[in-house]
């Protein structure tokens, strides 16, 4: 039971010594890397978009034999 006391304790303490010790880094990081990653994921999603509406029929029958499975597990 002692345990429980002491890990705020301990958690506090942690934290003041991971914010004190560390040492910044002088990076730089790429203002463009939001871009390349939009550039990537705005076709991705276009391309999941579209095979959605192409497919949206045999999604929808999927999904309600899926959920019509489910219901009948919880029912017996």
């Amino acid at each position: 039971m002692k345990y429980h006391r002491k890990f705020p304790a301990l958690l506090v303490f942690g934290c003041l010594c991971l914010m004190l010790v560390t040492v910044p880094a002088y990076g730089y990081a790429d203002p463009n890397t939001v871009g390349l990653i939009s550039q990537v994921l705005t076709p991705l999603l276009i391309t999941a978009g579209a095979c959605a509406t192409f497919l949206r029929k045999s999604l929808a029958v999927a999904w309600g034999r899926l959920w019509r499975r489910l219901r009948r597990g919880t029912d017996a």
